[in-house]
């Protein structure tokens, strides 16, 4: 039996584990209701109370009476608690070394079952894709965080509604009878605020942190929470939702959740066409506006980016629909200026007429003549992969590009397939790793930017352009970085699929940044003594010399595992990971001498 199925026997018998464990709590209570999520309906079965009185107040504007006929409900979730129903999960068959942040568990992303763990509230969620059922459990529901409250099951809400084709979006979105503007981008830009806002001033509400998008028959957003929050400073620019806060004791750190049904539920439509896509950017100035200073990656990074690293086992199909929607609906940046009601006018006005786009899908760039960018690639017998790094790079479509591809001291031909490439550059050298190599093309290199890509690795469209214009808008910044996205040969579809939150992966990636060439004259080059761990050890470096790094909040490369990386089956010591941080180590002792 492969391993494959043996994996699928055992999840298959921690499901009917499950299965079990809700209906003996159900037998000492149950309650059902009926949802109804973008046009999708749910039936939500309580096994317990506590749980109910937790859930349902963010829920219950969705319910609708039993549905009949061709409407029966699409999904059913179970849920219950171990305190009140006496009743304990099963130990699953696999250890803590299998989960991640975001509640991924590693061989449980397949097309029976979907399985996570959510440390933040300790509750474990499983779904049947064949039945379409899913069950929801925690020990004790009183030691679940505030946020649980404002926006429940947004787990098993996101996996019921991949299966029927829609979105759960980490967004905001906020409109007016000629539809809405979906506010997307990570936590703290100004997303809650601005649609709160909206709300105050008598705009059309569809939510403030998540909601659900479908794009057919045309783009569409639909509500999911009846809740909202805010930190607490904010306030102040809530006086007409003070009625409705939920938890005016909380502490400092807790958020402010404002309960807004039944009191706004005039100003929460059941759904609304989607005009364009726009991500906050706070500006110091009173009023607010809305503009094309964005190019349409930034848009899809700002979706993307936020919306996978919240959700289990966002990956293909998420980015996929996140690139259809940007595809469908223009994309924008929110100017915020400090008066709020002004923001509102500046909205209103633009959804009763919003211009259209001509931004094409590459941003031009400004000024006379683009930065002058080498990427470098190393490469140790990648005969098989070459070809589609060197097409990915020149790809991307930038005007000034040096490619130089150091051949590694390859034995399987991979220097004749570069000089195939009229676009590359070549130089060899015998097998001395790859940070000798990326070293060998840095000192060859003319690009005042220097950019990085392993052989096995490809960039996103565009992103070298959205690396590059971020440099030349920050004269202070010496490295731009975006994040990296695993992404795993998966045999039996013939496929690289995403796996994990990329938000997650590797923080000192060399591949995906764009460098100053000048950076590697205060930091030094790549330790040519370690073929593994040298990317964990110049950042280190580079952090010690107060070297500014800028993140943007986007996937700048997808690294493959294919196994056959050179990193496969290494151990922290085989990696150097330890060495490099005995390095750094050493680097303070002598300072301090």
């Amino acid at each position: 039996m492969s391993d494959f199925y043996k994996d699928l026997v055992c999840q298959k018998k921690f499901f009917e584990q499950m299965q079990g464990g809700y209906q003996t709590a159900a037998k000492a209570y149950e309650s059902a209701v009926i949802l109804k999520v973008a046009e999708i309906h749910i039936d939500l079965r309580f096994g317990s109370s506590r749980l109910q009185e937790i859930f349902l107040p963010a829920l219950s504007h969705l319910r609708v009476a039993e549905p009949t006929g061709n409407s029966v409900a699409r999904h059913t979730l179970c849920l219950w608690d171990g305190a009140s129903g006496g009743t304990k999960i099963p130990r699953p068959s696999f250890d803590n070394r299998h989960f991640t942040d975001r509640g991924d568990i590693w061989g449980f992303d397949n097309s029976v079952y979907q399985f996570a763990f959510l440390y933040g509230e300790l509750s474990v969620n499983m779904y049947s894709r064949q039945e379409r059922c899913g069950y929801y459990w925690v020990d004790d529901p009183r030691s679940l965080p505030y946020w649980c409250a404002a926006a429940p099951l947004r787990t098993l809400l996101h996996w019921c509604m991949a299966e029927d084709g829609r979105q759960l979006l980490h967004a905001a979105a906020i409109g007016t009878k000629d539809g809405a503007l979906l506010l997307t981008g990570r936590g703290g830009i100004g997303k809650s605020s601005t649609a709160l806002a909206g709300l105050q001033h008598g705009m059309l509400f569809c939510g403030d942190d998540y909601v659900v998008v479908g794009l057919e028959p045309e783009p569409t957003v639909y509500p999911l929470y009846g809740s909202a929050k805010v930190h607490r400073d904010q306030l102040a620019h809530c006086e007409r939702l003070l009625p409705c806060l939920s938890n005016p004791a909380g502490a400092a750190d807790e958020k402010a959740v404002f309960q807004l049904t039944p009191a706004f539920s005039a100003a929460m439509p059941s759904s609304m066409p989607i005009k364009g896509v726009a991500v906050p950017r706070v500006q110091d100035s009173e009023s607010s506006f809305l503009d094309t200073d964005i190019t349409p990656n930034e848009v899809r990074n700002a979706a993307g980016l936020t919306t996978v690293e919240q959700l289990a086992y966002a990956g293909n199909a998420t980015y996929a629909f996140i690139d259809r929607l940007c595809q469908a609906v223009p994309g924008y940046a929110l100017q915020l200026g400090r008066d709020r009601k002004l923001l509102v006018d500046a909205l209103v006005s633009w959804l009763q007429a919003p211009p259209k786009r001509s931004r094409s899908a590459q941003t031009p760039f400004l000024g006379p003549q683009p930065t002058a960018v080498t990427v470098i690639v190393p490469a140790y017998n990648r005969a098989h992969l070459i070809d589609e790094a060197i097409a990915n790079i020149v790809g991307q479509g930038y005007p000034d590009l040096e490619l130089i591809v150091v051949d590694d001291g390859s034995t399987d031909g991979t220097a004749a397939r570069v000089r195939a490439h009229p676009s590359a550059k070549l130089f060899e050298q015998p097998n001395s790793g790859p940070a000798q190599a990326r070293n060998r093309g840095i000192m060859n290199a003319r690009g005042e930017y220097l950019a990085f890509l392993d052989s096995d690795d490809l960039w996103p469209e565009g992103v070298l352009r959205e690396l590059v214009r971020t440099m030349d808008a920050h004269p202070e910044v010496d490295v731009v970085m975006g994040w990296p996205q695993l992404a795993q040969w998966n045999m039996r579809s013939g496929t690289y699929e995403y796996f994990g939150n990329p938000c997650e992966g590797f923080r000192s990636y060399i591949t995906g940044s764009v460098f100053r060439r000048e950076v590697f004259d205060r930091v030094g080059l790549f330790d040519a003594d370690m073929n593994f761990g040298e990317d964990v050890d110049w950042f280190a470096r580079a952090g010690e010399r107060g070297i500014n790094v800028m993140r943007i909040d986007g996937v700048s490369v997808v690294v493959r595992r294919h196994g056959g990386n050179m990193t496969e089956g290494k151990n922290l010591v085989e990696l150097n990971v330890l060495r490099s941080f005995k390095k750094a180590l050493d680097r303070k002792r002598l300072a301090s001498r």
